[in-house]
């Protein structure tokens, strides 16, 4: 009986653990990034700027990125910025508020979203799956 027990969970941890994960969350400073990329922008005339965020896995992603206008006049206090990773495999699309970020990106056909963390400083997550209605599409 109790080598049944052992056994079981044995069995039940290894499914556990053999889960694919699904989110993983993250430190990111949105002033601190914004007051760079505006630095970096003011010296490259436009050019791209580097954001370094994260996979599910926790591994670290850097992407090229370049503002983007959503319409003819800048919105005050809204940065659209959209690029691909340094290895050319991911796309991104972020909006970025003055304290905070949302977006995703794209990746061998499979979307990853960043949103920040509820009533939590500077965190975020990025995820696979949103928990939203079926019937409703999300995408870039």
């Amino acid at each position: 009986m109790k080598s049944i027990l052992v056994l079981l969970s044995i069995f039940s941890f290894s499914l556990f653990s053999a889960q694919k994960k699904e989110e993983f969350t993250f430190k990111f400073n949105v002033k601190k990034w914004q007051r760079e990329f505006k630095k970096f922008q003011k010296n490259k005339e436009k050019g791209t700027s580097i954001i370094s965020l994260f996979d599910i896995n926790g591994r670290k992603i850097d992407f090229n990125v370049q503002e983007k206008t959503v319409s003819q006049e800048r919105m005050s206090g809204i940065l659209v910025v959209k690029g691909n990773s340094l290895d050319h495999r991911k796309i991104i699309l972020l909006t970025i508020l003055p304290k905070t970020m949302s977006g995703s990106y794209l990746e061998n056909g499979q979307q990853f979203f960043i949103e920040p963390v509820k009533n939590v400083c500077n965190k975020y997550k990025v995820y696979i799956h949103p928990k939203i209605d079926k019937d409703v599409e999300v995408g870039q």
